[in-house]
């Protein structure tokens, strides 16, 4: 039987891979950009065409990868307060697991993890205090890094757009016959720029955000209705965050375990 975690880290992961094809078509948009600066007659045409194509197959791309996103968080969620109050939560949970699809659900094992979350508290307040605070402490530092990363390739897009912008009109200046679909393969450049950008954006507040319920957590009274709404708080932030990517968190794994379990260490003594 596929645990919720196994399943929610599977789900997950099913949209992580589409997020590699969304990034891939982004940068066919900026080959062909590239190509217009050496092509002209119809092969602009085609150029703008395939360029058109890539960054609508991009956002349609993206309404699965956010559909994707959504039904694993609402797993991860409901495993959560399942881990938190040991309620099997049967009919949620059968509803949840009937929407997975059967390849996320065949892979689901292979992300079985029974240390997922550790808590030690006997108490189901706490163990969700407990859960939350490791939740929004290893994301927290990820958004942070994600943040960086989408800071360096807006400001590396930015700067290849101003060369194809700069090298782009001088062509339409000397070449105006063929100016439409030049100034239609620049426009399309702007859209991989914004949807970095906005990445930038969300992963800063998310990230400010979670280290401030991570402080709230820390010095809270353990009332079910004040976790929860915490809680509550916490699936608000993380639902309108773009996804991490696998590189950032294999690369930042082994210091917030070793961050993580020295934090746990210190609250201990």
């Amino acid at each position: 039987m596929a645990s919720l975690q196994g399943l929610s880290s599977a789900v997950l992961d099913s949209a992580k891979a589409k997020s590699k094809y969304k990034s891939g078509l982004h940068i066919l948009t900026f080959v062909c950009a590239a190509l217009s600066i050496f092509l002209n007659e119809h092969w602009l045409y085609v150029l703008a065409v395939i360029a058109l194509i890539s960054e609508l197959t991009s956002w349609f791309l993206s309404l699965s990868i956010e559909s994707k996103k959504s039904l694993g968080q609402e797993i991860l969620r409901l495993n959560i307060l399942q881990q938190a109050f040991g309620s099997k939560m049967a009919v949620d949970a059968a509803y949840l697991k009937s929407k997975v699809d059967k390849k996320d659900y065949l892979k689901s094992e292979k992300f079985d993890n029974q240390a997922y979350y550790a808590t030690e508290s006997p108490e189901p307040e706490k163990r969700l205090v407990d859960i939350l605070q490791e939740s929004c402490f290893w994301s927290q530092h990820l958004y942070q890094s994600c943040q960086k990363r989408a800071v360096a390739f807006s400001v590396f897009l930015s700067i290849l757009i101003i060369v194809l912008v700069i090298t782009g009109l001088t062509l339409i200046g000397s070449d105006s016959n063929y100016s439409v679909p030049r100034l239609s393969l620049l426009f399309l450049t702007f859209f991989p720029l914004w949807n970095s950008v906005g990445d930038a954006v969300n992963f800063s507040s998310a990230s400010n955000k979670l280290q401030s319920i991570d402080q709230r957590l820390s010095n809270i009274g353990y009332e079910q209705s004040s976790i929860l709404s915490i809680f509550a708080e916490y699936n608000v932030v993380t639902s309108n965050t773009p996804l991490i990517p696998q590189k950032v968190y294999e690369s930042e794994q082994s210091k917030l375990n070793e961050l993580w379990d020295e934090r746990i260490g210190s609250e201990k003594l």
